[in-house]
């Protein structure tokens, strides 16, 4: 999902996303990255959680630094 055609707002953000899982067949996946998304503190988290259950530009980011290897 390129985050660059949403509007930058997290909720568009976040039913783009859900619309996505639940196409694919993965609606308890939509709802846990929803309650997941509500219950961060930040935009950046939010985002970083929406970009592990759908690929994005921040996919491969979140996946190194989440291993370590960014710092």
């Amino acid at each position: 999902m390129k985050l660059e055609d949403t509007d930058g707002n997290i909720f568009s953000i976040l039913g783009k996303a859900t619309q996505l899982l639940r196409e694919n067949g993965q609606p308890e996946q939509a709802a846990e990255m929803g309650r997941r998304v509500f219950q961060s503190r930040s935009y950046e988290k939010a985002l970083a959680i929406v970009s592990e259950y759908v690929e994005t530009e921040l996919t491969h980011h979140i996946i190194r630094k989440n291993r370590g290897e960014e710092r």
